[in-house]
């Protein structure tokens, strides 16, 4: 009789063991889906061939900015300082239009340059809920 009284806590202390477990699994499952249902997601609506497209896109636009980018400050002039005022005036307005060339193909890459990083976490995001069973798996172990 003895080991029966035994066995019996011992299978009381499993299930309670398997009832808390199966508490702090459901709990951190629950905490991981509202953490994920934070993360802004503006390219959620779009399919996975469609965003494949656009990042190649947006790379190539990229590529050229860039080039441009770099012709335009190697074309950089500068002032003489020596001539009359209109001479003067004029090349400043020369070197201050290059300027701010310059600064908006650089502003155009950069903002291209945050589409595209949206676009990737988003493929990134995408790779694991290709298999349901190992996204149940992360919501359900992961402790971020």
């Amino acid at each position: 009789m003895a080991g029966s009284g035994d066995s019996g806590r011992s299978l009381l202390l499993l299930v309670v063991l398997l009832g808390i477990a199966v508490g702090v699994g459901g709990w951190n499952y629950k905490r991981n889906l509202d953490l994920e249902n934070q993360i802004p997601r503006p390219w959620k609506g779009y399919a996975v061939t469609d965003l494949e497209a656009m990042a190649v896109a947006y790379e190539k636009e990229i590529d050229q900015y860039s080039n441009t980018w770099d012709a335009a400050r190697v074309k950089r002039n500068e002032a003489s300082g020596r001539g009359h005022v209109d001479d003067r005036a004029r090349e400043f307005d020369e070197i201050y239009a290059q300027g701010r060339q310059v600064r908006q193909i650089k502003s155009r890459m950069a903002d291209h340059e945050v589409v595209l990083d949206q676009i990737r976490d988003e493929l990134h995001l995408r790779e694991g809920e290709n298999v349901a069973w190992k996204l149940h798996l992360r919501r359900l172990t992961a402790f971020n």
